[in-house]
């Protein structure tokens, strides 16, 4: 009896582990790599409305942590940060989106910041553009146009 249980362990385990490794060997996960650059928000449309960052105290920025599946980032003015899983190829959901809170010194970075972090959570199509250098998030209401950072560059009016 232990012979066979034995046989049946050996046997089978190969087979398994084998299968797992061809379906993981054709499992390339995402055609987009989201980490591949520190982006900056070159702008976003909410509706009709089209926000573009103008004098801002910082350069509003994001950044995918793709080991943790998180996003990071800075609306000029305040930190915000979310979870994100890809939903299939092209699709991303954006989860638990947070914001500090501090005064920002213009109207119009409180606006923006505002503005973008209303419609954050939620489905987004991922759009990379390789000509333009561009990831565009995508979803309903909500269009983010992403370039990327060249830190240490300023980047005002670009």
């Amino acid at each position: 009896m232990f012979f066979l249980k034995r046989l049946m362990f050996v046997g089978i385990l190969p087979f398994i582990l084998s299968g797992c490794f061809v379906i993981s060997l054709f499992d390339f996960g995402p055609s987009i790599d989201l980490g591949k650059n520190e982006w900056k928000i070159a702008s976003f449309s909410l509706g009709e409305e089209r926000y573009i960052p103008k004098d801002f105290e910082q350069i509003p920025s994001l950044r995918f942590d793709t080991v943790e599946l998180k996003v990071y980032g800075s609306t000029g003015c305040n930190t915000f940060f979310a979870n994100y899983v890809w939903i299939n190829d092209k699709t991303i959901e954006m989860r638990n989106s947070g914001l500090t809170r501090r005064m920002c010194a213009s109207e119009a970075s409180m606006r923006f910041e505002q503005k973008l972090m209303e419609e954050f959570d939620g489905e987004f199509e991922v759009i990379e553009d390789q000509e333009k250098k561009t990831l565009v998030l995508k979803k309903t209401q909500l269009e983010i146009t992403l370039k990327p950072l060249e830190v240490g560059i300023h980047e005002e009016g670009k």
